[in-house]
């Protein structure tokens, strides 16, 4: 059995016609709605997950305009390793149900704080397998979060014109819980020094993107600020996140990354391509990390 069941002519032509009007793919807006069901199976359980990331920007927020692909997992507390194991077997299952085979299920080890689960699909708009990568992270308890509606494009379609689908799909709207702008937008400020510490550009200039977009939602208060102070202290404790040891200052960093254009040709040659609008690069720098490099909330003041 595959994702679209019985109904694979209509699927197709529920995404060609939600693709033409949105100005998507067809591939993007088939891939958002299997998110949607992935999501939709995830929420049923009675783990307390979290989604995260990039595509909850998207799907939950609707704050990015920009190809997401993958669904970034991770709970509201530490996990028990019981709870690590039935994330596995549950995440496993539902991707069996929707027809998905997992091509790299050696990697996957239920004991580990990461995994990366690559999925390929049948699609409708392909003569080969797509696939679609679920990542599940438990280093850092994830805080604040807020219980959201996480959309889809066919759902968000019918809404918009009152259409009632002829077939279906549960999916369309998700209530699930949802990492806070605030925290993701914290996240990503430190992400971007990780990866400069590391040397690591390839398909990471996306954040600088994805910041200029949230910092305009962000209020700049004191609850930031120790926010800001508390996720420090819990990037600290794994050796992944490299800027958050108090020896590095985050604005004389970012000044860092700017003034070397660490990430421009990775946001010209990638980045770009993946967005669904026109944002250069110097405009995403100056409406995002620029502005955070001239503030002090960023400074670690424990």
């Amino acid at each position: 059995m595959s994702w679209y069941k019985e109904y694979k002519d209509q699927w197709k032509e529920i995404i060609e016609t939600v693709a033409a009007e949105e100005h998507r793919t067809t591939q993007m807006v088939e891939k958002d709605a299997i998110q949607s069901m992935i999501l939709l199976g995830l929420s049923n359980s009675e783990l307390p997950f979290v989604f995260k990331g990039g595509t909850s920007l998207s799907k939950a927020y609707g704050l990015i305009d920009r190809f997401s692909e993958d669904i970034d997992l991770s709970m509201n507390r530490k996990p028990t390793e019981s709870e690590k194991k039935k994330t596995k077997l549950l995440i496993c299952g539902i991707a069996d149900d929707l027809g998905f085979v997992l091509s790299n299920p050696d990697d996957i080890q239920s004991r580990h704080s990461y995994n990366k689960y690559i999925f390929e699909y049948e699609s409708l708009f392909s003569d080969i397998p797509l696939e679609l990568i679920v990542e599940t992270s438990f280093y850092q308890e994830v805080y604040p979060v807020e219980i959201c509606d996480v959309n889809s494009f066919v759902g968000r379609f019918c809404i918009k014109r009152g259409i009632k689908l002829p077939i279906p799909f549960e999916a369309s709207t998700v209530k699930m819980q949802v990492q806070s702008l605030e925290r993701t937008f914290i996240d990503k400020v430190f992400a971007v020094c990780d990866y400069r510490l590391q040397n690591m550009q390839d398909r990471d200039s996306r954040h600088l993107y994805d910041i200029a977009k949230l910092l305009p939602e962000i209020k700049i208060t004191s609850e930031l600020d120790a926010l800001i102070d508390d996720v420090r202290e819990d990037r600290m404790l794994s050796k992944n996140n490299p800027a958050a040891q108090p020896e590095h200052d985050i604005p004389d960093m970012l000044r860092e990354i700017i003034d070397s254009r660490f990430y421009e040709a990775d946001y010209n040659n990638i980045t770009k391509k993946l967005l669904y609008e026109d944002v250069s690069y110097e405009e995403a720098v100056s409406n995002g990390i620029e502005i955070v490099a001239g503030m002090d909330i960023f400074k670690y003041k424990k």
